[in-house]
């Protein structure tokens, strides 16, 4: 009589037969930066990314569904370049810090700010022509009807 397989070893087979099957996320991945060119060009050009993805998809070019293109899109084109920014930024603190550094590698000291100099930093600038609004407790007696 045969002995009866454990449940571990036809649970383990089927992984196996079922990884063979599936597709792999990197594989879109792949196939979307392949296309990366492409779809930032259509969008700068004003295409929908909608129809963007159905002329791929018909072409062939993707097989994937909508989302997972829309992921791609967020990932790989839109938050790629506010992601440089940041990056760009550190680089350039880095490179200014390295700057003030004296020979025994403490920083520059600065020369001390003036009071009113700190006050017009923290100023938030107007826009030319637009006096903003400033809320007061006490009312203007001129300004009530």
């Amino acid at each position: 009589m045969a002995k009866a397989r454990s449940y571990t070893d036809e649970l383990a087979e089927w992984v196996k037969k079922r990884d063979k099957t599936r597709t792999r996320q990197d594989k879109n991945v792949v196939a979307f930066l392949a296309v990366r060119d492409d779809v930032k060009e259509a969008i700068a050009a004003g295409y929908a990314i909608k129809t963007i993805w159905e002329h791929m998809h018909e072409q062939g070019k993707i097989a994937y569904r909508y989302e997972t293109f829309l992921k791609h899109v967020k990932r790989h084109i839109k938050e790629a370049k506010t992601d440089k920014q940041p990056v760009l930024a550190a680089k350039n603190e880095a490179a200014a810090s390295a700057a003030n550094k004296q020979p025994d590698n403490k920083p520059a000291t600065a020369a001390p700010k003036a009071k009113g100099s700190e006050a017009k930093e923290n100023e938030k600038p107007q826009l030319p022509g637009t006096g903003g609004f400033n809320y007061q407790a006490k009312p203007n007696k001129e300004d009530l009807i």
